[in-house]
């Protein structure tokens, strides 16, 4: 009798360790499905001299994100913040020739230099210059992407 205890406390134990790797695991499927959609849900800093960040817009709607971005130009230009003059001094915005993985466009927002601890957000910097114009711009800079979003710091390792 005692065995048959033992062995139904392990299958059982078995059990509930398969469901709770189970959920974990969907759990992280979630989580990063959610992310990869969500262009930018947080603060966007940079640490290193320079940056870049990588930016994965659905085929057929380059045209909203690079109109987004030129009000994000307009707003760092025109804002009366020197650091948000200062980041837009160093930031450009290159689309890839090649056409990206899961019918997606590539754009590569170079930033050098970079302007140690400012905010990146687009949100944040779209919302400081144009409030009443933010929501209509970040639900538009949203809906474009295909492949999210990633954010690299970079320092020069060698210089030509």
């Amino acid at each position: 009798m005692r065995s048959y205890k033992g062995q139904s406390g392990l299958k059982r134990n078995i059990i509930i360790g398969t469901a709770l790797v189970f959920t974990l695991v969907i759990g992280i499927v979630v989580g990063i499905t959610f992310t990869a959609h969500q262009a930018e849900a947080q603060a966007r800093a940079l640490s290193g001299g320079s940056g870049m960040i990588l930016n994965y817009i659905k085929a057929g709607s380059e045209n909203d994100f690079e109109g987004v971005m030129r009000r994000l130009r307009d707003a760092l230009q025109n804002s009366d913040n020197p650091e948000r003059q200062r980041q837009a001094e160093g930031i450009k915005l290159y689309k890839a020739q090649e056409p990206g993985q899961g019918n997606t466009t590539l754009y590569v927002m170079f930033i050098d230099p970079a302007v140690s601890g400012a905010d990146y957000a687009v949100s944040t910097i779209l919302n400081e210059e144009f409030p009443d114009e933010v929501q209509q711009l970040y639900e538009t800079f949203n809906n474009s992407f295909g492949g999210g979003q990633a954010i690299i710091n970079l320092d020069l390792a060698v210089d030509f």
